[in-house]
């Protein structure tokens, strides 16, 4: 029998990104108590397990939790993001999450944590240190942070079988390789088979000594054009303008994407190639040219065996030579789950609600819960939203991300506050405009005039399919 109660207003499952942005907003609108329980050493979710060189995809400043900034908004100077704002590292999201932890969540004496327990869906956490066994009692509600929770490599089952001898190591111990192997096979072609191509090339391996087995090619965001600084306004603004646009002008799902490119909105690595894979990540022009430099890309579906002289795809076998070391990055990073109800009479289940931002929706979330009435008016003001896996996909989450945006303006302490929202980097930017500054009020016109038709426009996109 379990000898105490964890017990709070709302007891959070998961110290994740989504677990921390949530309690972070509920806490500061609010006098509610929170229990955190986490199966995690620290607090952090999946970056306590990723690969050493894993940095964000976008400026820091969009992530983490509202009441403080992550990293020191510099510039990068030099490579391949030259120019860019800073993208914080695993190792520095670690130190930042726990620091939340320290001294934001646990000096206001409303915030018990429980890092190594788990819990089990069945009012009950077990300590994996001790195995003490804890009743759980949420007196408001049970919130799960795990739902949405992302897939890393290094806790994944391979996907893949392999021969005895073959050397297949997941991505996290590429940093660990002694000089002994000089050819390498990168097997996945979201992010981080990207970031492992990059590494490799950036430490000086040669281009030709890299084979590269891409199942699927991806539509990749041009970063340079999501930045959302001062200095950058008129780049990601008409970045917002020229996507509306084309939403507008597409004739058809298809037409949209190129138009994106012929934009310059997003990117390929191939441009003979028709990608059939969207995950909402970015990418820099830089990168993109020393991805190009890999010629040995093999595009013949996933890898089902890898024996030592050969690898077996879905589409084919082709050779193989006994010395290469195989790097597993097919992780799917945030795996497709279905779209559930948000708020239920005594559970949140923490999804989007704004696409491909999981800090920021999670804040919303926790916004919503803490200052408006009824489940009924939450959930309509709230609708979830899945991770996109295809370009297909990307149009449906636009689609709920405006229908959001637009409900949350219905209710007027909920639209100034995300009117000042800090992880809503583009909302306050905006939001910041003079009116007599004629060249960047021109620009938010064209982005409210496009905006007007393009939800009617990705919907008949969407039917046509």
């Amino acid at each position: 029998m379990p000898k105490s109660v964890i017990e709070a207003d709302y007891v959070v499952i998961g110290a994740g990104v989504a677990g921390m942005a949530f309690t972070d907003t509920l806490l500061h609108h609010g006098a509610s108590t929170v229990a955190i329980i986490d199966a995690g050493h620290g607090p952090g979710g999946h970056w306590n397990h990723s690969y050493p060189f894993v940095r964000l995809h976008l400026p820091s400043r969009h992530y983490g939790v509202e009441s403080r900034v992550l990293g020191n908004n510099s510039i990068v100077r030099g490579g391949p993001n030259d120019g860019l704002s800073s993208m914080a590292s695993g190792p520095e999201i670690v130190s930042y999450y726990r620091d939340i932890m320290d001294h934001v969540f646990l000096p206001t004496g409303r915030v018990a944590y429980f890092p190594m327990t788990r819990f089990d869906w069945r009012a009950h956490a077990t300590s994996l240190v001790t195995g003490e066994r804890r009743a759980v009692k949420a007196r408001k509600k049970l919130v799960d942070a795990t739902y949405a929770a992302v897939e890393v490599p290094s806790l994944q089952k391979r996907k893949f079988q392999t021969d005895e001898g073959v050397r297949c190591i997941p991505v996290n111990d590429l940093v660990r390789i002694s000089g002994e192997t000089h050819c390498y096979c990168i097997i996945g072609a979201g992010k981080t088979g990207v970031d492992a191509c990059l590494w490799l090339l950036e430490n000086g391996a040669d281009p030709d000594s890299i084979r590269w087995i891409v199942p699927r090619d991806a539509w990749w965001i041009n970063r340079s054009k999501v930045q959302f600084t001062q200095d950058l306004f008129e780049t990601s603004f008409t970045y917002v303008a020229d996507l509306l646009e084309a939403i507008g002008e597409a004739a058809s799902i298809n037409d949209l994407f190129l138009q994106f490119e012929r934009r310059d909105l997003w990117l390929r690595l191939d441009r003979s190639i028709t990608p059939t894979m969207f995950h909402g990540a970015t990418m820099s022009k830089g990168e993109l040219d020393k991805l190009r430099l890999i010629k040995d890309v093999v595009r013949r579906g996933h890898v089902q065996v890898i024996h030592r002289d050969r690898i077996v795809l879905e589409e084919g076998t082709i050779s193989a030579n006994d010395d290469w070391l195989y790097v597993d990055c097919t992780a799917a990073g945030i795996p497709p789950r279905k779209a559930k109800v948000i708020f239920e009479p005594e559970k949140i289940t923490l999804q989007w609600v704004k696409w491909g931002r999981s800090a920021l929706s999670a804040a919303v979330l926790g916004y919503v819960e803490a200052t408006i009435d009824g489940d009924d008016l939450k959930n309509d003001l709230c609708q979830p939203i899945s991770a996109p896996r295809t370009p297909a996909d990307w149009v449906g989450t636009f689609i709920t991300t405006t229908r959001n945006e637009k409900r949350w303006s219905s209710q007027q302490n909920l639209t100034k506050w995300a009117r000042s929202l800090r992880l809503d980097v583009s909302a306050s930017l905006a939001s910041e405009v003079m009116p007599d500054d004629a060249g960047r009020m021109a620009i938010l016109q064209r982005v409210r005039k496009a905006s007007q038709t393009a939800v009617v426009s990705a919907t008949r996109l969407l039917a046509d399919l």
